[in-house]
């Protein structure tokens, strides 16, 4: 926390480039987004960081790796699809491009609300040549959108989070409790569902007999 303080620059420099790259096609297949959107957040929630600057810097860096994805999908699009490809073919490309026209601009909004999609829909967006007007239209709401739940959640957790553990550590034994007989539950009612289908095979086979 000490070296974070005194060195906030860096600190919002990483999290500018983090959320570059987990946007960003190709490193978006390795770096978890989530990693930098919490833990901004939640250091912007106990005060070692700027909540404001934390913000600035993980939108701007979601921003442009969208848009870089974009482009870079945009000028491949050429070269990546051929007649004699199995995945890239010109048939699946066409199959592609027809889901875009029609969904495409829900594609784009929802696919930062909704994370697992979000590392590629802006690269297939530029490889459907979908206008970039309507892209950065549906894009960017996403992102302030999606990011914005971060920030909420980590930024509430990291100024409560004394209150938060204390809860968790008063109530830890009723919580205990709970759990097991909620998969107490769980494993009765499949145990229970099994005995009906067994006994409904064995009324089957004895009716056939």
């Amino acid at each position: 926390m000490g070296w974070l303080g005194s060195h906030q620059q860096g600190a919002y420099l990483i999290l500018f480039f983090g959320a570059y790259l987990e946007t960003l096609i190709g490193p978006s297949f390795f770096i978890p987004g989530e990693i930098f959107l919490l833990s901004g957040s939640i250091l912007g929630g106990i005060h070692v960081l700027n909540i404001g600057y934390v913000a600035l810097a993980l939108y701007s860096g979601a921003i442009l790796g969208d848009n870089s994805s974009y482009f870079i999908g945009y000028y491949a699009s050429r070269s990546i699809f051929k007649e004699d490809r199995k995945i890239f073919s010109l048939k699946n490309y066409e199959k592609g491009a027809a889901f875009f026209t029609k969904y495409g601009n829900k594609a784009i909004f929802f696919a930062r609300i909704l994370g697992p999609l979000s590392w590629i829909t802006p690269f297939l967006a530029g490889i459907y040549h979908v206008p970039y007007r309507t892209f950065l239209l549906y894009n960017t709401p996403g992102i302030f959108i999606g990011i914005g739940e971060f920030l909420v959640i980590g930024y509430f957790f990291g100024n409560q989070y004394q209150r938060i553990f204390s809860l968790v550590g008063h109530y830890f034994a009723g919580a205990i409790v709970l759990v097991i007989i909620f998969f107490i539950f769980k494993w009765y009612r499949r145990y229970r569902n099994r005995l009906k289908e067994k006994s409904v095979e064995d009324t089957s086979i004895s009716s056939e007999e």
